[in-house]
């Protein structure tokens, strides 16, 4: 299969980068919804930042498959450096397990879809 939108393209990651482009764009214009502010980019980030270059890696290798095991660590690493470690020096962000749940959400959630871009 040639992937849902062709080419190797998971429609996930591209709906992911538009969910996250259109929430900064209504943050620029001083709308806020509670749940997006909180909870949305956190949610978008794992298919983003796997979604896009397992896209790229697909045109040059059309097998190309991230493993489970790298997207739990990945995913990890991402909740920890986000969600301890900067909170520990960065006043500017704030520790929330709720962002670690949606870290892990996204990833699932691309790990179920991802196939699709196959």
């Amino acid at each position: 299969m040639d992937g849902l939108l062709g080419s190797g393209i998971n429609p996930l990651a591209l709906i992911a980068l538009g969910a996250f482009v259109a929430h900064q764009a209504l943050i620029a214009a001083e709308i806020h919804l509670t749940w997006a502010d909180s909870y949305m980019d956190p949610l978008c980030t794992v298919p983003v930042a796997l979604g896009i270059p397992s896209i790229a890696a697909r045109r040059i290798r059309p097998d190309f498959v991230l493993s489970s095991w790298a997207v739990v660590s990945f995913t990890a690493a991402l909740a920890v450096v986000f969600e301890v470690w900067i909170p520990s020096f960065d006043t500017r962000f704030t520790a929330d397990p709720l962002d670690g749940f949606a870290y892990f959400a996204g990833a699932g959630i691309w790990r179920f879809v991802e196939p699709l871009g196959r």
